[in-house]
């Protein structure tokens, strides 16, 4: 049976419920753009890959973002919040705190889209050390990797920002360094794949 995936109309009804913030949505938008690509070149070379699936996935992989945010200045947002946005994600904010966006994402779609609410779980950092069932989990999870904002980056750039930006302070730099290797060869073990 074929999972239930969202339609890019329920997409866009779910980022306007919690209000996703435009840059967000852009960063989604490239994420499934790469994706999908990655995803027909696996098709092309005979493997089957559920690109519906993976394309509503990234689409919806951090509409609720805003949840694990390490600083919350809604003032410093690239676009100016409306009070309503601002009452929104205060409210994700509560009800997820101390919660990865992943997790939050999971939570809000399990019982409609059960499929994508899994795929969404994979994309975090830290799934590289305990690794992937399925191509589609693999593919989420680099391209999301590989895009910084709204621009495809090199991965050694991706993964210093990711860093920067979401790690703990206290972040142990030989375990960085070991998870960085492992995302580099699961970049290796994709190309390899799709020649």
């Amino acid at each position: 049976m074929e999972p239930k995936i969202p339609s890019d109309k329920e997409i866009a009804l779910l980022y306007r419920r919690y209000h996703t913030l435009p840059h967000v949505q852009a960063h989604c938008r490239v994420v499934a753009e790469l994706a999908t690509e990655l995803g027909m070149k696996f098709i092309a070379k005979g493997v089957n890959i559920n690109v519906p699936l993976l394309r509503s996935s990234a689409l919806l992989h951090d509409f609720v973002r805003v949840v694990d945010f390490k600083t919350f200045e809604p003032h410093t947002f690239p676009t100016k919040p409306t009070d309503e946005d601002v009452r929104v994600w205060q409210e994700l904010r509560e009800k997820y705190r101390g919660m990865h966006h992943a997790d939050a994402a999971y939570d809000l779609l399990f019982k409609q889209y059960p499929a994508v609410a899994d795929l969404i779980l994979k994309h975090k950092f830290l799934q590289i050390e305990k690794g992937f069932e399925t191509w589609e989990e693999k593919i989420l999870f680099y391209s999301d990797k590989r895009v910084k904002h709204d621009q495809i980056a090199p991965l050694a750039s991706r993964l210093e920002d990711g860093r920067r930006r979401n790690a703990p302070e206290t972040f142990d730099t030989e375990k960085a360094a070991e998870l960085d290797r492992k995302v580099f060869e699961l970049e290796r073990e994709i190309f390899t794949k799709i020649g």
